[in-house]
């Protein structure tokens, strides 16, 4: 993995989506959509925030691993990380 250009490897390519994926976020949060009185827009945004959230969480984790594996760090993982946002109900 070194010898490819960083520009094609596969952790440059999961970190340019984590970026993306934490500015639609810090957009989110900063909306004013959450200050909105209605049950149904508060519904909304949660539901969006939770979707995002959720994909930070794997890119971040995809990332871990894909850095352990280009620079040889030999980390243990489990074999399936916990999904924290699995369960939760949005109300």
């Amino acid at each position: 993995m070194r010898n490819l250009r960083s520009l094609v490897r596969p952790s440059t390519k999961i970190l340019k989506d984590l970026v993306k994926n934490r500015k639609k976020l810090i957009a989110i949060e900063n909306s004013t959509q959450k200050n909105k009185n209605s049950n149904e827009d508060t519904r909304l945004y949660l539901k969006n925030l939770k979707a995002l959230l959720r994909r930070d969480y794997w890119l971040s984790h995809a990332l871990i691993k894909i850095l352990s594996y280009e620079n040889n760090f030999d980390i243990k993982f489990k074999k399936e990380p916990l999904d924290k946002f699995e369960d939760e109900e949005l109300f």
